[in-house]
């Protein structure tokens, strides 16, 4: 992940790491195939191994070992219990990470290594104790709040349709919002063969030419918020995650990384059960 970006102090890395919620979540709740085992690319990933699709790569390769046997088959699904070596060296397991980013604008949610353009990934490495992947995506031309974990359970959680964990945006439109195009948002539009209705939307501000919204979604389709204003006839000239529940970006500056406490990581849980079960889908 790293490209020769110089290291965190050893001290610093420690003071990020502190507050950090440690351990998994609880498992009442999460989904059913949760329960039958996790993939193994996934199991290795999570585990600071390498990516899912290096770690496909490893498999391929007969670099994998469970309880002593080669590992042919990338769809294996991990089971408590198995003894799993990579080169003949055993997987240890790690403690589970909970961080705020505050993502800047032009800068990719991928860790692709073919990628020149700056990643998150490479914000973060010098900061956080040990490897994480986004939760979810912001665009590249958004900036604002991402979650950044280890936990395959909780990512899933914060981003499955299921859970519907609210999102707050604020978003800088071209022109003047009017007080129709506002009800017609309301009501919900049309993306994708689906109707999208928010949770809220107002006006926080508008000028003579411009309009900045903040709207709270329950879903995550691709540039959902900008297809959403598009709709109205609306440009989207700045858009910045500002909330995810009741997590905020206070006291987060552009490129800076916070750990989550244990209260916040199992008040998003929380939110996320509930929701589910007040949608009658457990």
């Amino acid at each position: 992940m790293g490209r020769g970006k110089p290291k965190a102090k050893i001290g610093e890395r420690r003071r990020a790491h502190g507050r950090v919620a440690g351990g998994n979540i609880p498992s009442e709740g999460i989904s059913a195939p949760s329960l039958k085992g996790v993939r193994i690319n996934r199991w290795l990933s999570e585990r600071g191994v390498a990516s899912r699709r290096k770690c496909d790569e490893l498999i391929r390769e007969c670099s994998i070992e469970v309880n002593g046997n080669i590992l042919t088959e990338p769809g294996y699904l991990v089971q408590e219990g198995d003894v799993v070596c990579v080169d003949g060296k055993p997987v240890k397991d790690v403690r589970r990470l909970y961080y705020l980013f505050h993502k800047p604008k032009n800068v990719l949610c991928t860790e692709d290594p073919r990628e020149s353009r700056m990643r998150v990934c490479d914000l973060v490495e010098p900061l956080v104790a040990g490897r994480v992947v986004t939760v979810g995506r912001l665009d590249e031309d958004s900036e604002g709040l991402l979650l950044l974990t280890n936990d395959g359970d909780f990512a899933n959680m914060m981003t499955h349709p299921r859970y519907g964990i609210p999102k707050t945006y604020s978003v800088l439109l071209s022109g003047i919002l009017t007080v129709d195009e506002l009800e017609e948002l309301r009501n919900g539009v049309w993306i994708d063969s689906g109707k999208v209705v928010p949770e809220s939307v107002r006006i926080a501000r508008r000028s003579k030419s411009q309009t900045t919204v903040e709207v709270c979604l329950r879903e995550g389709r691709n540039r959902e918020v900008r297809r959403l204003f598009a709709r109205v006839g609306h440009g989207v000239k700045k858009l910045q995650r500002i909330r995810i529940g009741n997590l905020s970006l206070r006291g987060v500056r552009r490129g800076g990384v916070r750990p989550l406490t244990r209260e916040e990581r199992d008040e998003l849980v929380q939110m996320a059960r509930q929701d589910q079960k007040e949608r009658g889908q457990d």
